[in-house]
């Protein structure tokens, strides 16, 4: 039975500082006069923080492995991507103390190189290849299987993000140690840090188990197919707490009972735009409830909801420099208010369909929904 995981933000004060000054945390932010840490400075030391890497593949496959890890993408180059991409580019969240400077504090897409935008080093080059052949070599049809791969991405992506984030705890608490308030606020953030890893690793256990046994009458989800490309190609999952309309689906709390998880993704293939709502049969409570609002909204509003749900829920999303770029400033500020609100409606409940703008979303219509 998955538990509560204690808090392990605290540092000792003979240990040394986070900070990465080499000076022991009670000569340094644990109650000396610590040095001056430039946005430089902290990013790099956030860094450092990363996980080791590795492929996250089952141990039953870890034997197989070779080449090395690599930059594998979570969201297709030649596919997602490649339908998004101008001169190369395109516009991601990229949160640097460095770029939040820059902007005073607002978080703002940049333009970012298409064969570095959603990489991370989860996969050997053996497996990223071969585990994913079912996908990247053949057409897409929608079976199970492509459509849990797909899934399968997303839950080592999420599970490898939370592990990054559990790494900088420490960080957190220690640039937060003479602020009372801040420290709280802080130790508090950092328990929801743990929480959601402790329950993206018990994600990863299931889906690791249908991967291996190739069970994929286990998976369940809604395909949506658009009659143009959408602007926003994504990976990721979390744990529904409302569906788009506000009704509460599921609590997600404390306690011992892993939530609920559902994947989504935003992709194109077959010269078509794709989204995938995927989850696995003893997640079904809470995700058919969410996708049952979703595809009962008109054709025209799902993809305004859609960008509004992604940037409000997703992390690791990818947009169009030409969607972006031929926004109004309103437009604009809109789409950076609903990445600011981060994290809304994958744990504390969250109505998108009350901010989603049609405008921004002109002409994007579903023509197909399917049960996978």
């Amino acid at each position: 039975m998955n538990t509560i995981p204690n808090r392990t933000t605290k540092t000792g004060r003979n240990e040394p500082c986070p900070c990465g000054s080499g000076n022991k945390f009670k000569k340094c932010h644990g109650g000396g006069t610590p040095p001056k840490l430039t946005p430089g400075r902290l990013d790099a030391q956030k860094l450092k923080t990363l996980p080791h890497k590795k492929c996250m593949v089952p141990q039953s496959m870890a034997n197989e492995c070779k080449r090395g890890t690599i930059a594998a993408h979570t969201v297709s180059r030649s596919g997602s991507l490649g339908a998004i991409e101008r001169d190369g580019c395109v516009y991601s969240y990229k949160v640097s103390q460095q770029s939040l400077t820059k902007t005073g504090g607002k978080l703002l897409p940049q333009l970012v190189g298409w064969k570095v935008a959603s990489t991370f080093p989860g996969f050997c080059g053996h497996h990223d290849k071969q585990l994913f052949a079912p996908l990247e070599d053949a057409a897409f049809t929608g079976s199970r299987e492509q459509c849990f791969l797909l899934a399968y991405r997303a839950i080592v992506w999420e599970l490898y993000a939370k592990s990054a984030s559990k790494n900088q705890n420490s960080l957190r608490h220690a640039l937060a140690y003479k602020d009372a308030g801040l420290r709280e606020f802080i130790d508090l953030f950092n328990s929801g840090v743990e929480l959601g890893l402790r329950d993206a690793t018990g994600n990863k256990t299931i889906y690791d188990a249908i991967l291996e046994s190739k069970d994929w009458s286990k998976v369940r989800g809604v395909l949506f197919e658009f009659d143009n490309i959408f602007p926003i190609q994504c990976t990721g999952a979390f744990f529904p707490h409302a569906d788009v309309d506000g009704i509460l689906v599921q609590e997600v709390d404390e306690k011992t009972k892993r939530p609920d998880a559902i994947c989504v993704m935003s992709f194109a293939a077959n010269m078509r735009s794709y989204f995938l709502l995927c989850w696995v049969e003893q997640d079904q409570a809470a995700c058919e409830a969410f996708a049952n609002a979703l595809r009962a909204k008109p054709a025209t509003h799902v993809a305004p909801i859609l960008g509004s749900m992604l940037l409000q829920s997703i992390e690791n999303c990818h947009f169009s420099p030409s969607w972006y770029e031929g926004l109004s400033e309103q437009g604009k500020n809109w789409c950076n208010s609903q990445m600011a609100n981060l994290g809304h409606l994958g744990g504390q409940g969250g109505t998108p369909a009350s901010f989603a703008n049609r405008d921004y979303f002109a002409g994007i219509n579903v023509t197909l929904v399917r049960d996978i």
